[in-house]
């Protein structure tokens, strides 16, 4: 007999779980409150008498931190609890082991394990256990998990899905395939919301396979826009700290995330799976730090933002040689060719009667050869004390073994890394290749180049790496010298996702393939169907930057719009109106992305002095705001929203590669509606759409009548 065969029963079922939650939720409750008066009895006692014994004193602390640690595992289990209370379980697979005697056993799957003390019985298994991998990886029939033990075989008898929502269950479907179309479907339609969600109740097949690889040193995930790389890459933390916690915490996790908009936007995503938020970084920070914070630099969003502005040739060539092989070759040859030649033994004068001859000096330099050139000086220095000590019993003093340091330093001409670095491209042939900014900052495109001579000259002086798992997010943003850096920083293991066609800096960019050649021991992976925008949508992506790999969802929507005005301040008021549909479409999001950041500025504060509900997103943001956001292509990477509009989408302002790839990214945050507007001459030719999209119109009320062309 089926364990809750109708939708009655398991109706039933689910209002006896949380009744169950409930009570073991107050119990949690009462006993945090006996730990809490306990510890305050032992505070009480220890102020009430003096003069006690150092054991009794020994004892009570042991007591008083086996009191604290129980009462923090308790307040967790009470969080973890609280979380599942609305939704339990989102899904169910009835399974047979393949042994003798064996019973039908149901798995209710949800967020978090729920274990029942009084019958020993786990209720609910989370969606990182093993067991749970069938419901993802597994169709009705034949089925297997891999156990602690060993691999079990079996078969799925049944399987369903059910959505839950505030403890009721709203429907529940038989479900044959991994995730039923229509679950996906009905999530994929609902509004965006104003944070990243958690995505556990519709994790598909190829997804799966991503987050639960353990044996991957290295796994760089090639996602297309709207595939949901970001939200595996963070489920996949989440499925590594819950697989192997007693090895690796949230502290040894590192996230190197584009900006803190972004970051704001996924923060919420692992504590929604029971996971302590991990540290995050970017990927100038990591830089900056390996050189002392000593120089000033373009930011990354500056290079951009200069590329889209006021872009040359002669800064295009300096980025796109920065970014190639060829220049880490060359990088490579000039560091042994300096420790070949730079460094030049004389002889150090000590004492009056002690010399320290140039080709003993030399000779210390080639014996220290395992140890970075600066940091050799020391060693060679304190070497040469020692052997004076022993050869001739002569004890230096602080003075002389300074000197000594200092004199075998002075020996070396690579002292200065700026210095370093511009004799690099002397040698080279290319001095052209370094130009340092007006305000004597750095190119960005020197920064991760300058780093990588520094710790190749001096190492990594920093503590020792702590972290165990790096996650790297928009890989293509990165170039291959970059990588170089992040190796030797991070011989952890890494997570490393993004999508070759986002790519906001063509010219320094990096595709799945030169950044397995850049880190060792890497697998590439690849989520192909694109889940965030309608067919539609995706269709007039695909016109920008075809990929013949990209699988687009079968959901359908409005056909995506040009629209044009017969003047800016027509255009101003035709986005005017757009914004009035959209207040009353029933969206939650609607992002206005322009191609700078200074277009959005200007365009922000325009509207706000019509609109009080309107926020401008900025390099300078920390968090991602809800509603009507105005914003660049470059910030809106990563986010998504119910609605676009792209003003000044013509010809004369979108016509660049880098001007085409800003243009994909910004078509591409769109879940349900797209709207192009101009008032130029020509629509931009980056989008290859067909005549029949664009539609003229005149007026300035927001009831436009648009009239074909």
């Amino acid at each position: 007999m089926a364990f809750n065969q109708t939708e009655k029963q398991e109706k039933e079922y689910l209002k006896q779980i949380i009744s169950l939650l409930k009570k073991v939720i107050g119990n949690t409750d009462a006993s945090v409150k006996d730990h809490i008066e306990t510890l305050a009895e032992y505070k009480d006692y220890i102020w009430s008498n003096k003069d006690i014994d150092p054991h009794e004193i020994r004892s009570m602390r042991e007591s008083i931190l086996n009191h604290f640690a129980l009462g923090e595992s308790v307040i967790d289990k009470r969080k973890r609890l609280t979380k599942i209370l609305s939704v339990p379980y989102f899904g169910r697979v009835d399974f047979l082991e393949k042994k003798e005697n064996s019973k039908v056993m149901p798995i209710y799957i949800g967020v978090h394990t729920f274990y029942d003390l009084e019958n020993r019985t786990t209720l609910i298994h989370d969606w990182r256990a093993p067991v749970s991998s069938m419901f993802y990886d597994h169709e009705l029939g034949k089925a297997c998990y891999q156990s602690p033990t060993g691999k079990v075989n079996g078969e799925i008898t049944l399987k369903r899905q059910y959505r839950i929502r505030d403890g009721r269950m709203e429907f529940m479907i038989e479900s044959a395939l991994t995730v039923h179309d229509d679950i996906l479907q009905k999530e994929l339609s609902s509004n965006a919301d104003d944070k990243m969600k958690n995505i556990v109740a519709t994790i598909q097949r190829e997804q799966n396979r991503i987050i639960r690889n353990e044996k991957t040193h290295t796994l760089i995930i090639q996602g297309v826009a709207g595939s949901g790389k970001t939200s595996i890459a963070l489920h996949r933390i989440a499925y590594l700290l819950y697989t192997f916690k007693d090895s690796i915490s949230s502290k040894d996790i590192l996230i190197v995330s584009p900006n803190k908009v972004f970051s704001n936007y996924i923060s919420n995503v692992l504590p929604e799976l029971g996971e302590e938020t991990v540290p995050e970084t970017s990927m100038e920070q990591i830089l900056s730090e390996v050189l002392g914070h000593k120089y000033k630099y373009q930011t990354f969003f500056g290079l951009v933002n200069e590329l889209l502005e006021k872009s040359s040739p002669s800064l295009i060539d300096r980025i796109a040689y920065k970014a190639s092989f060829g220049f880490i070759s060359e990088l490579d040859k000039f560091i042994l060719y300096m420790e070949n030649t730079y460094f030049k033994a004389v002889d150090v004068k000590l004492t009056k009667y002690i010399t320290v001859p140039a080709p003993f000096i030399e000779e210390q330099f080639l014996r220290f050869n395992r140890y970075p050139v600066r940091r050799r000086f020391e060693a060679m220095a304190d070497y040469i004390i020692e052997m004076l000590k022993i050869q001739y019993a002569f004890t230096a003093t602080t003075a002389n073994r300074n000197l000594l340091k200092k004199k075998i330093r002075l020996m070396f001409a690579g002292n200065n890394d700026i210095q370093v670095y511009k004799d690099f491209f002397k040698w080279t042939g290319n001095p052209e290749m370094f130009k340092m900014q007006k305000n004597h900052a750095l190119e960005f495109s020197d920064l991760a180049p300058l780093a990588y001579l520094h710790l190749a000259l001096e190492g990594n002086r920093n503590q020792p790496c702590r972290v165990k798992h790096l996650l790297i997010d928009e890989m293509q943003d990165y170039s291959p010298i970059q990588y170089k850096v992040i190796q030797k920083l991070f011989p952890c293991r890494k997570t490393v996702l993004g999508d070759a066609g986002q790519s906001v800096n063509p010219y320094g960019s990096s595709t799945a393939g030169t950044i397995q050649k850049s880190l060792a021991a890497s697998e590439v992976m690849k989520l192909c169907k694109s889940y965030r925008s309608t067919f539609e949508i995706t269709d007039f992506a695909q016109r920008i930057h075809p990929n013949a790999e990209q699988e687009p969802v079968a959901r359908h929507g409005e056909k995506p719009q040009i629209l044009q005005f017969d003047s800016a301040e027509e255009e101003l008021s035709g986005i005017m109106g757009l914004i009035s549909t959209y207040r009353k479409s029933g969206y939650k999001s609607l992002g206005i992305i322009c191609k700078t950041e200074q277009q959005a500025k200007k365009m922000a504060d325009i509207l706000k002095s019509y609109a009080n509900d309107i926020s401008f997103l900025s390099s300078q943001s920390s968090a991602f705001a809800q509603g009507i956001v105005i914003t660049s292509a470059h910030m809106a990477k990563g986010l998504e929203f119910d609605e676009v509009i792209i003003p000044q989408a013509d010809d004369e302002n979108y016509r660049s590669e880098i001007d085409k790839s800003m243009l994909y990214v910004a078509v591409t945050r769109a879940m349900h509606r797209l709207t192009l507007t101009y008032h130029e001459a020509r629509p931009t030719k980056l989008t290859h759409q067909p005549a029949s999209l664009v539609t003229t119109t005149s007026g300035n009320d927001g009831n436009h009548k648009w009239k074909r062309q």
